[in-house]
Formats: structure tokens, sequence, C-alpha cells
């Protein structure tokens, strides 16, 4: 994932490794966090594979390293943004996706979150059946809440895509949601 973080980053903006760590943090570090031992490493395989190139420029005495995406690079990108959004990975694979949807035309933007709203909808029913099964039977509370986390996380997501898809404003799901 955090290649296309990466690609996603730098096809907005050429930046030093720090830069880029610094963009992380600032733009996904609610869903992910990289660290340099990550980071460094997967740079240089991103240049190998000729999806970024990188070039020194002197600031001060020293020189700095930059790195800016290819046309390669934002090919690759885009398949994988354009791929659809699997209920099996991560959330946080699903957000990082999600983050960069304004890069996408609006058709395939919705459609893709049309399918992770469908997606979402027919594991629900799963969870919801599986629910009426462990109702009639012995109940173990711990499995059972486990259960009911996912039947809510399902039911958030699905409300969620219905919202972003019609670009609703943001700030009125955070109110019907939140109340103390």
């Amino acid at each position: 994932m955090l290649e296309f973080i990466i690609l996603g980053i730098l096809f907005e903006e050429t930046l030093t490794g720090y830069e880029l760590k610094k963009r992380i943090r600032e733009k996904v570090g609610t869903f992910y966090r990289a660290s340099f031992g990550s980071l460094y490493p997967l740079l240089k395989k991103l240049l190998k594979k000729d999806y970024l190139i990188m070039f020194e420029k002197p600031q001060g005495e020293r020189q700095r390293k930059y790195y800016r995406i290819t046309p390669k690079g934002e090919e690759v990108f885009f398949e994988w943004l354009k791929s659809p959004i699997n209920l099996s990975d991560t959330t946080d694979y699903q957000l990082a996706k999600i983050y960069f949807f304004d890069k996408l035309p609006p058709q395939i933007r919705n459609e893709q979150l049309k399918e992770y709203e469908l997606n979402s909808i027919n594991a629900l029913r799963k969870l919801q059946a599986l629910k009426r099964e462990i109702e009639q039977g012995q109940s173990n509370y711990y499995q059972n809440s486990t259960l009911y986390y996912g039947i809510n996380v399902l039911q958030q997501t699905i409300k969620w895509c219905r919202h972003i898809r019609h670009l609703r404003p943001l700030e009125k799901l955070i109110e019907e949601d939140f109340e103390l």
C-alpha cells in the first residue's frame, strides 16, 4: 500500500524523502503510518521499476535528493486506483485508495463507490444471517460482540458510501452520527 501512497503524493508534487514522509503523516496519517525504515527501501525499489526518477539539487552546502513520478508510475498508480475496492483488504488500504479518488473521473469514482457499497450490503446480509443463527443457539458474549462490531462497521460504511457518492457535505454526516 505504501507504494501507491508514495505514487499518489508524488503525483501532486516533487519531494525529498524527508518531505514525502512528512506529507504521508499530514495527508494519510489518520489511517496510515510510514517509517523511514520502510520509506527509503521502497523509494529505491520504485526507482528500479522506473515508477520514479530521482535527481539531486544543491541546498546550501548539501545535495538534496528529490523524487518525481514518471509516466510509468502514473500508469501503475491509476491502474491501482481504478481497480475495485476489496472488502477483504484492510480498512487503511481501502481508505488509502479512496483518499486519492479526486484524481479519477467522476463516473469511475462513482462506479467504484457503488460497487463498494453493494459489496458492503452483501457482507452485511451475511453477518445478519449469522446473527439470526447465533440468536437461536448458545451464545458467547465476546464472539457475538465481534459480530455486532462487524455489523455496525458495515452499516456505517454503507451510509458513508451513499453520502460521499452524492458529494454531500461531510459535516452533515458527522452531525447526524455523533451525539454524546
